[in-house]
């Protein structure tokens, strides 16, 4: 690999995950704090126009990776005038994509007492939360374009660290808030414009193109350009479809077939957590696509094999550390978070984490495949997965509560695993399936499930009876084995010395 792309790969990825962690701790932080202030009540119409607006999202159509995977290719090519055409042409779809969702905003601002379980005082902030939705909404797809055409550009560190700040901006509006003791509005209002304000930063780095900003920006429809790219992302968002309604789908089914709605609470905790490790996974797959989509592109067999190996190695290698950490301090963790009544829950919180640890080390594939443009079997695998992965959670859900959710998504991402395996990596993409299995993901998983009983076997030693301090003795232990392990048997000299020439190494590619 490049060791320009592989130093911008390594600092979008270190840069995305320090965004996430900033985002979550943010969360985890001034969540119970504005639930206080402003009470239970009224904070969840916040909490419902969240979710309303992460729901219209699906309006993408799978645009986000169509549009990476073809400005990466023809980036590769130096086709400017082809990026310029699509460009413009997605400022015009997003921008009718945008209006489409300040309309059912509005619509739903006017409709909000039969939609929703409203009190007469709340109707009126509800209405005005709509109404600042349907304002920046526009904007926030527009915005859409702008980081595509950067991620194609590998400048995916930079979009990280403005989304840093923009992580450090909310936090600092929510004390805010509580100090001023801003009204709810208020409070939106400044938490809307943080989100937005990274979008003048984006649009000034759109400089690195050798074409002008308004070649880029300004609006155009070129129908058969643009074309291209939407047949590819339907396919995609199809896949999409059937992997929410996997997703999303589980708790439901819990909450017919389970004893009693409690056990979805069981499940919203342990989400919690593994979400954490998806979120990894997501800045991976965003760091990787642009790369993935211009090795492919070239067509060098080679570099793509050498690009694989090596991701899915230190993906692993890093997935594998916090996952077996997790699980070595699961009951503690699950006790300090929540109370001793849901250590009983660790079992299964260890489970789904294996289970994400399995689907995540798939990452750098998986944006390899989503660059052939070859998804119409990943379509149908999706399907069969889902399909056959559903009944699994209605058939255990008297028997085993939340666990029967929990085997459930494991059968849903073996069957999509075992497809990429079978079908993906040997038949489309040409790697050796078995030496990427048994050489880049399972040195990791040994090294984490020997650190695993190692620092297991030692915590019990300790004169420590638990809280924080077994959490951190039991990380440390944990972190000194994994990394001697990997050091002894599966990171060489020669990894070393390419560490420190190509991923430490700072400069112009990681700007």
């Amino acid at each position: 690999m490049n060791p320009n792309t592989t130093s911008r790969i390594f600092s979008g990825s270190l840069w995305g995950i320090l965004a996430k962690i900033l985002d979550a701790l943010a969360k985890f932080i001034t969540i119970p704090m504005l639930v206080g202030f402003y009470g239970k009540a009224d904070y969840g119409l916040i909490a419902l126009a969240f979710s309303l607006n992460a729901y219209l999202r699906l309006m993408d159509l799978g645009f986000n990776v169509g549009a990476v995977r073809y400005f990466s290719m023809w980036t590769a090519a130096s086709e400017w005038g082809k990026i310029g055409n699509v460009s413009r042409s997605s400022i015009v779809f997003y921008g009718v994509v945008g209006l489409l969702n300040a309309i059912v905003f509005l619509f739903m601002s006017a409709y909000g007492a039969q939609l929703f379980n409203l009190t007469d005082a709340q109707e009126p902030l509800y209405r005005q939360i709509m109404y600042i939705l349907a304002f920046s909404t526009v904007l926030s797809w527009l915005s859409s374009v702008v980081i595509q055409l950067l991620s194609a550009k590998d400048e995916l560190g930079y979009v990280n660290r403005i989304t840093v700040i923009s992580s450090v901006l909310n936090f600092v509006v929510a004390l805010l808030a509580i100090q001023l003791q801003w009204s709810l509005i208020v409070y939106f209002i400044g938490y809307t414009l943080t989100t937005l304000i990274p979008i003048p930063f984006y649009i000034a780095r759109l400089r690195v193109f050798p074409i002008s900003r308004g070649t880029l920006l300004a609006p155009r429809w070129h129908g058969s350009a643009f074309r291209e790219i939407l047949n590819y992302s339907l396919a995609i968002f199809v896949m999409g479809l059937f992997q929410l309604t996997a997703n999303n789908l589980r708790p439901l089914l819990l909450g017919k077939f389970a004893d009693g709605m409690e056990v979805l609470t069981d499940y919203r905790v342990i989400q919690t957590i593994a979400m954490l490790i998806v979120a990894f996974g997501g800045v991976f797959m965003q760091v990787l696509l642009p790369s993935a989509s211009k090795a492919y592109a070239e067509g060098n067999q080679q570099r793509i094999e050498r690009m694989i190996f090596e991701a899915t190695k230190y993906i692993s290698i890093f997935l594998a550390f916090v996952v077996f950490a997790l699980i070595l301090n699961a009951d503690e963790i699950l006790r300090l978070y929540m109370g001793a009544g849901y250590s009983n829950l660790s079992l299964w919180l260890s489970l789904w984490l294996l289970t994400v640890l399995l689907s995540m080390h798939n990452t750098p594939v998986a944006s390899l495949v989503l660059s052939t443009g070859k998804t119409r079997f990943l379509v149908y695998s999706s399907a069969v997965a889902c399909i056959v992965s559903l009944p699994i959670t209605v058939i255990f859900a008297d028997t085993l509560q939340v666990g029967a959710a929990v085997i459930g998504y494991l059968a849903y991402m073996v069957l999509q695993i075992g497809f990429f395996y079978s079908y993906y990596i040997p038949k489309v993409l040409k790697l050796d399936g078995f030496r990427l299995f048994t050489r880049a993901f399972l040195p990791a998983v040994a090294g984490g499930v020997l650190a695993l009983f190692i620092g297991r076997y030692a915590g019990q030693a300790l004169p420590i009876t638990g809280g924080y301090g077994m959490v951190i003795a039991n990380s440390v232990i944990f972190g000194l084995i994994y990394v001697l392990y990997l050091f002894v048997f599966v990171v060489r000299r020669v990894d070393i010395r390419y560490l420190k020439e190509t991923l430490m190494r700072k400069g112009k590619g990681n700007a």
